[in-house]
């Protein structure tokens, strides 16, 4: 993969060399429809995920609503296998600072597009199930 645009997708800030960025990957819990073009300055990077908690188990890194996998946007570091799960409210929130998603999410209106269907059970630890 190559990328031409060596911008912070937070502040718009050239970035001059591979150090001075973090390349992020996400996806709406489907990871063939990853986007692994993400890159921040590293400034803006800590910012995002400064309030997030601890990667995976089943709940939202930012408020701790409990999400399932197909419910909830899935955010990482390029170099880490560990993710964060957003839930809608708080994907919204980060994808809205990117400067490559335009228009603008609404959180109104926002779903996840493979949720429909699925429902969460306790105890599952976010894995999803079909209610069929």
């Amino acid at each position: 993969m190559t990328i031409n645009n060596l911008c912070c997708d937070i502040c718009g800030r050239l970035l001059t060399g591979p150090r001075d960025g973090v390349r992020f990957v996400y996806h709406p819990g489907k990871p063939e429809l990853r986007d692994a073009a993400g890159l921040a300055c590293q400034a803006c990077w800590d910012d995002a995920v400064r309030e997030f908690g601890h990667a995976g188990k089943g709940r939202c890194a930012s408020c701790g609503a409990v999400v399932s996998r197909l419910a909830s946007l899935h955010l990482r570091r390029y170099d880490d296998p560990q993710s964060w799960r957003l839930c809608a409210p708080d994907a919204v929130g980060f994808l809205n600072t990117l400067r490559t998603v335009e228009p603008k999410l609404d959180p109104a209106t926002f779903r996840f597009p493979f949720a429909a269907g699925t429902r969460h059970v306790a105890g599952d630890e976010g894995q999803d199930r079909n209610p069929e």
